[in-house]
C-alpha cells in the first residue's frame, strides 16, 4: 500500500453540503471484446542484498550506444540501479548522500534526461533536485513556493500546492521545455478552491520557474462530495501521442479527461470497463468513519493508471475491481487488477484480469518494444532474490 494511507484514513474534509453522487457506467455490459492481454515473457533481474522488490520508481532509458537500460530507485540506500534491459545484467548504481550539501532527502522518483541531468524528487523537502552521475547536486527548486515542507492540513502550502506520490505510473513527463509532475489534493475538495487548486507542475529545465496547471472536474469532486481523499483523489497522467496534451485518469470516473498542457479545458472521452458498476461517494454523515471509507474503496470498481503503447497504438487503463460484498476490514490488496485495452481513438477492445493486487504490483508498469511490463511479486520468495517483470501484449480473441 502507498505510504500515504494515513491521508486516506485521517484527512477528511467537510463542507456544508450533504451531497452524494452516483457515477453510472453508461456502457456497462454493452461492449463486445475483440482482444485480450496475453503473457509472452518473464524477465527476472537479480537483486543485491541491499535491494528488495517493489522499487519506488522505474525508468527505461537508452545509453550512448542506444542500449536500453532498466533503472530503478532503491529508497533504502539512496541509489539508482542500472541494468541491461535485454540481458538482465547489473551495470552500475549511482548513489546520493543522505546528509550534507549533496543530500537527497527521501527520494521518491526521478527522471534521467542524460548522464549528467538526473532530476530527483525529494518527498521530505518537496523539491526537485538536479544531479549528475557522480551524485553531485547542481541545482534545486521548491515545489511548494519555498515554504516549510511540514506536512499537515494546517501547513501553509497544503491548500495551494499539490502533494506528490511519484511512481512509475505517475512519472515525470518530459516535454521540449521542461518536466511535468502531477500531484494531488489529499482530502475532499472545498468548493471555494476546486477551481483554483492546480495539481500539475510544469518545471522549466533551467529551474527558473514553475507553472501550475489543471484542476479537478467539479462534477466528480465538487459540491461537498465525500470520497475520503487519498487514493480516490489521486491523478494519473499520460502524455498524449501528439505531445501537446495530457490525458488524466481519475479513480472515480469511467471517462478520461484530455487537455492541452497549458490550458484547463477538458475533453471527456469514455474509457470504462464493460464490467464496472456505478461508483458512489459517501454521505457526509459517514465521513468520519475509517471503516466506511475503506469499505467504500474495496467494494467498488476504482480506476487507476492509463498508459499509451506507441508500438501497438493502444491504451491500457488499469482497474481495481470491486469486491461487492466484502466484509468490513477486507484489505484492498485482495482486489483483482484488470486492464482495459483501447485503440488510439479510445474504442474499447477488451479487458483482462491479471490477478490480485497482493501479487500484481501494477504501480510498476511501463511499455517497451516487447510489450507491457508489469512487476509481479512472488509471495513465496522470502529472500526477495529478483525483481520480476511479466510482459503482456494484446492478442485477438480466438472465436
Amino acid at each position: 500500500m502507498k505510504i500515504y494511507l494515513s491521508c486516506f484514513i485521517v484527512f477528511i474534509f467537510f463542507s456544508c453540503s450533504d451531497q452524494k453522487i452516483n457515477i453510472k457506467n453508461e456502457k456497462s455490459g454493452q461492449m463486445a471484446p475483440t482482444m485480450e492481454l496475453r503473457q509472452v515473457n518473464t524477465k527476472p533481474f537479480l537483486l543485491d542484498t541491499d535491494t528488495a522488490p517493489k522499487p519506488h520508481y522505474i525508468q527505461v532509458i537508452n545509453d550512448s550506444l542506444e542500449s536500453r537500460q532498466l533503472t530503478f530507485l532503491n529508497y533504502y540506500n539512496n541509489s539508482i540501479y542500472f541494468y541491461n534491459y535485454k540481458t538482465e545484467k547489473f551495470i552500475k548504481k549511482v548513489s546520493f548522500d543522505k546528509d550534507g550539501p549533496n543530500a537527497v532527502k527521501e527520494p521518491m522518483g526521478y527522471h534521467i534526461k542524460n548522464r549528467d541531468s538526473i532530476y530527483i524528487f525529494s518527498s521530505q523537502l518537496k523539491e526537485v533536485l538536479l544531479a549528475n552521475s557522480q551524485g553531485e547536486i547542481l541545482n534545486k527548486i521548491s515545489l511548494i513556493g519555498g515554504k516549510s515542507s511540514k506536512r499537515s492540513k494546517t501547513a501553509s502550502w497544503f491548500y495551494t500546492y499539490p502533494n506528490y506520490y511519484v511512481e512509475t505510473v505517475t512519472p515525470f513527463i518530459e516535454t521540449p521545455r521542461g518536466l511535468l509532475l502531477t500531484g494531488q489534493f489529499d482530502i475532499d475538495m472545498n468548493d471555494s478552491i476546486i477551481n483554483k487548486f492546480k495539481f500539475t507542475a510544469n518545471i522549466d529545465f533551467k529551474f527558473d520557474k514553475i507553472n501550475y496547471t489543471h484542476t479537478y472536474p467539479p462534477s466528480l469532486y465538487g459540491n461537498g462530495t465525500v470520497w475520503g481523499g487519498g487514493l480516490l483523489t489521486e491523478v494519473f497522467p499520460q502524455l498524449h501521442p501528439d505531445g501537446n496534451k495530457i490525458i488524466y485518469s481519475f479513480p472515480v470516473s469511467h471517462h478520461l479527461y484530455i487537455t492541452n498542457i497549458n490550458s484547463n479545458t477538458y475533453e471527456k472521452v469514455y474509457a470504462g470497463s464493460n464490467f464496472a458498476g456505478s461508483i458512489s461517494s459517501l454521505e457526509k454523515k459517514h465521513g468520519r468513519s475509517n471503516e466506511r471509507i475503506l469499505s467504500n474503496f474495496v467494494r467498488q470498481d476504482i480506476y487507476a493508471a492509463v498508459i499509451y503503447d506507441k508500438f501497438r497504438k493502444v491504451y491500457y487503463r488499469f482497474l481495481r475491481k470491486a469486491i461487492p460484498n466484502a466484509p468490513i476490514g477486507t484489505s484492498w490488496k485482495e482486489k483483482n487488477i484488470a486492464i482495459i485495452i483501447m485503440d488510439e481513438n479510445f474504442k474499447y477492445l477488451g479487458e483482462t484480469v491479471l490477478g490480485i493486487e497482493r501479487e500484481c504490483h501494477w504501480q510498476n508498469s511501463f511499455v517497451t518494444e516487447e510489450g507491457l511490463n508489469i512487476e509481479y511479486l512472488d509471495i513465496g520468495d522470502i529472500e526477495e532474490v529478483n525483481l520480476t517483470l511479466k510482459i503482456f501484449i494484446p492478442k485477438r480473441i480466438k472465436i
